[in-house]
């Protein structure tokens, strides 16, 4: 049987812990947006219906049209009961509603920014500094952030991440809109300084299964190489 490499500074355990972690935390994030998709097409798909059979009845007079329909008023009361977080105050008209729950619209734009943030924030303020640790890089009890940022820069640099970081930061520094301080996306081609960071179903595609591949990278490192002993006869 082939020796084992094993790196002593390294702590495998942790490596396999934190890959669990994010695996764990990838999960709960694809959950929540497949989740909230769903409920953005039945509800559009629902208000639709309603037109429909509203336009029915209507048939041949001035009211038969979707552009009136569309400035009837939404009410989320067949939905939920009064008292369910303010759902009896919302007001809103059904254009709007169907608007914003269409591919590309306001609340697909809202999830899609939620989600890359929330991951993020993990990797930011949890999962790189963990790692370094993990690898023997970084003093776990290390204070001096000039320290802690040079490890950081130094081992746990990655241009997923880093776009990943711009796009966090213009979403929450710019409003939504990629800041002018940008320079370039090592990896995320999909949007320049000024443009609205709008991320569609087939963006979040590929995030996820870009992040999908680091977590392969990283569950791969819990382990010790193994390499092959050559001798000589």
């Amino acid at each position: 049987m082939s020796p084992r490499r094993i790196d002593p500074e390294i702590d495998y355990k942790k490596l396999r812990e934190l890959a669990n972690e994010f695996t764990s935390r990838w999960n709960q994030l694809q959950a929540l947006y497949l989740d909230a998709v769903a409920g953005f097409t039945l509800l559009r798909e629902d208000v639709e219906g309603d037109q429909t059979r509203s336009r029915s009845i209507m048939q041949g007079t001035e009211l038969d049209s979707e552009q009136f329909q569309d400035t009837l008023s939404f009410s989320y009361k067949r939905i939920f009961s009064d008292g369910f977080c303010t759902s009896s105050i919302h007001r809103a008209k059904q254009g709007e509603v169907k608007s914003r729950n269409s591919p590309g619209g306001a609340n697909f734009t809202a999830l899609g920014q939620v989600c890359l943030v929330s991951f993020s924030t993990f990797w930011n303020d949890y999962l790189r500094r963990e790692y370094v640790v993990a690898k023997g890089k970084l003093d776990p009890n290390e204070k001096d952030e000039a320290v802690v940022k040079k490890t950081l820069r130094e081992h746990a640099s990655h241009d997923l991440w880093g776009d990943i970081g711009k796009l966090r930061n213009s979403i929450v520094h710019n409003q939504g809109f990629v800041s002018s301080k940008v320079k370039k996306f090592e990896l995320i081609k999909w949007f320049k300084p000024g443009d609205k960071i709008v991320l569609t179903p087939d963006h979040m595609r590929t995030l996820f299964l870009a992040l999908l591949r680091y977590r392969n990278e990283l569950f791969k490192e819990q382990s010790p190489e193994h390499y092959i002993q050559i001798t000589s006869k």
